[in-house]
């Protein structure tokens, strides 16, 4: 197998490698694209989870990040179930899944960091105020899909339950950490990249796009069996959510 030299110098170093979530927002106009597309460019992130990824923003990507990221796998949708994962080092396996009990995707990658093996999952669980019905009011579909991730965040757990390979789960969790999704993935053994003392994290929507403060953290890395040295939420780009960076390590 071909390694890369810059990927063995990093391991023999001990330099960290950089993840980076980001929902980049279904209906973003041209100049919004790009100015998400500045923020992933600057940042040069090795792994990275995008959400809401249109056939717009894919072609965009391709255009611009595409010698950046040879090994790439965009599934781009209308709408918000888009998804993708961009990477500059191998992925031999990739796959998408439905993330259970909804059928909202998610996507994981097996990928070669200097012959380290690592799974990558890439998530978006259910929106708070998606409704089930028509005549539904905010306050039941809030209550049904505060469940509804408690039960996707269940089942994740149960899928990666037996993997031994060291895991960097991230995405648009649409909640916080002290919510029900994120409990299970805490007690399931995940750190979250926040929690470092090198940390300058806080909330990640609204974002960019809007003069208003974000009020909520519902954009999330975390990793088991993985060291992070540094996490930042990213004010900057043109969605409606921040992104998310992070620097980690095998343990």
């Amino acid at each position: 197998m071909h390694v890369p030299l810059l990927v063995v110098l990093a391991l023999l170093s001990g330099q960290p490698f950089k993840a980076m979530a980001y929902n980049v927002l279904y209906d973003s106009p041209a100049e919004d694209i790009e100015k998400s597309l500045d923020v992933i460019e600057r940042e040069k992130p090795d792994i990275l989870c995008l959400r809401e990824l249109t056939p717009g923003f894919a072609k965009a990507f391709r255009k611009r990040l595409g010698k950046e990221y040879p090994h790439t796998v965009l599934i781009p949708r209308r709408g918000t179930w888009g998804m993708g994962i961009a990477s500059r080092h191998p992925l031999p396996r990739t796959r998408s899944f439905a993330e259970k009990p909804h059928r909202i995707p998610g996507m994981e990658a097996d990928v070669n960091l200097g012959g380290q093996p690592l799974k990558v999952v890439c998530v978006h669980l259910m929106a708070p105020g998606a409704r089930h019905s028509k005549n539904e009011s905010l306050l039941v579909s809030l209550e049904k899909n505060a469940k509804l991730r408690a039960k996707q965040g269940k089942s994740l757990m149960e899928r990666y339950a037996h993997e031994k390979a060291p895991i960097l789960l991230l995405g648009d969790m649409n909640e916080g950490r002290q919510a029900d999704a994120m409990k299970a993935f805490a007690a399931a053994g995940f750190t979250h990249s926040c929690d470092g003392a090198k940390a300058s994290c806080g909330n990640t929507w609204p974002g960019a796009n809007t003069a208003l403060p974000a009020v909520v953290e519902i954009d999330h890395i975390l990793g088991r069996g993985l060291t992070f040295s540094e996490a930042r939420v990213l004010r900057s780009g043109g969605s409606d959510h921040f992104p998310v960076r992070a620097l980690f390590e095998f343990r």
